[in-house]
């Protein structure tokens, strides 16, 4: 781990190790066990539909849909969305007969934009770019470019809906806009849902150093966000985000700014504490990342206690950003009871 010399590291290892003996079959057994752990899961209220989906029956899911957008359940909304667009990529039966039925309905078009994106982002891949083929880049835009009129449908659809605009700002950074039209795109969010967690994390993607900003416009961007928004609001997670972001790109981010880090923490736990009452839907991703986090911190125990909390619901992101997803989780899981049975 970092800071730490060879020796001390070996000390640590042979310590948990000897603890794990002792005492780490009842914190594994206190888990759910590997072939229980589900990624990226819907919420109950999303499963029927879902699973109508897979029968090939749009009407659910457009039901699902309309509820949420009338009832201006945009956290719920977004990720419902995000699930119904990957499943139309293995199975697009029922969206093809959804465009056949109701060509012009406004939630269709939000899927169908999400299916676009997502395929796009499939195409290109999450590496680096000096990691992505001609090839790739070249389907990869070709595909973004088809997406254009499908968001702007979604928009129009949809007044007042911050979900199509955080596909509009994922769709820009993978176009390239400039920084007007970005500003655009954040200046039309503030008049649907100033604190939409899933717009703002595109944004803040946009500001980040691998894309068109910095480390520091980054940081800047998620404080503002979250000093701005409620509590109980998901994007109070985003620091953490940006955190995240940060120790993918320079190892040494934990160390660099120690207070920015437990302000981003404390957030996140906020959060969660706020929404005690809340799916898993919303909460598992913030969970999988402060699991991240504490784990490269070297607090074990905390890790431990995210693990628990968030029972079988796995998420691909933060793990995708190291490897396989379920790999990544599984082994750091492991990692994290060995070494929370030594700090024990």
């Amino acid at each position: 781990m970092q800071g730490s010399r060879p020796e001390d590291w070996m000390f640590k290892k042979l310590k948990a190790t000897k603890a794990y003996l002792e005492h780490g079959d009842d914190l594994a057994g206190a888990l759910v066990p590997d072939d229980a752990v589900v990624f990226d899961a819907p919420s109950d209220a999303a499963r029927p539909a879902i699973d109508a989906a897979l029968d090939g029956q749009f009407e659910p899911a457009a039901e699902l849909l309309r509820r949420s957008r009338e009832g201006r359940a945009w956290e719920d909304r977004d990720v419902d969305v995000a699930n119904l667009g990957r499943l139309s990529l293995r199975a697009p039966q029922w969206l093809d007969a959804w465009h056949e039925s109701d060509p012009d309905n406004p939630d269709l078009a939000v899927v169908d934009a999400r299916r676009l994106v997502e395929q796009a982002w499939e195409r290109r891949s999450h590496n680096d770019a000096s990691q992505v083929s001609q090839e790739q880049l070249a389907a990869f835009h070709q595909l973004l470019e088809s997406a254009t009129q499908r968001i702007q449908q979604a928009v129009d659809g949809s007044p007042g809906d911050p979900v199509p605009w955080a596909l509009a700002l994922r769709h820009a950074h993978g176009t390239e806009v400039d920084r007007e039209t970005f500003e655009g795109y954040l200046s039309a969010l503030e008049s649907t849902d100033p604190h939409h967690y899933g717009a703002r994390y595109e944004a803040m993607q946009f500001v980040c150093a691998k894309w068109f900003g910095s480390h520091d416009e980054m940081y800047e961007f998620a404080r503002a966000s979250v000093e701005a928004a409620p509590r109980e609001a998901r994007v109070q997670s985003l620091l953490l985000d940006a955190v995240l972001e940060h120790l993918g790109a320079e190892p040494s981010a934990l160390t660099q700014d120690p207070e920015r880090v437990e302000e981003a923490i404390a957030r996140a736990r906020g959060f969660l504490d706020a929404n005690p009452e809340a799916g898993h839907q919303l909460t598992a991703q913030t969970r999988n990342v402060l699991a991240r986090v504490l784990f490269h911190l070297e607090r074990h125990g905390e890790a431990y206690e995210q693990l628990q909390a968030m029972g079988p619901h796995a998420t691909s992101y933060p793990w995708r950003y190291w490897g396989d997803a379920r790999e990544e989780f599984l082994t750091h899981r492991s990692h994290i009871v060995t070494l929370a049975a030594g700090a024990s």
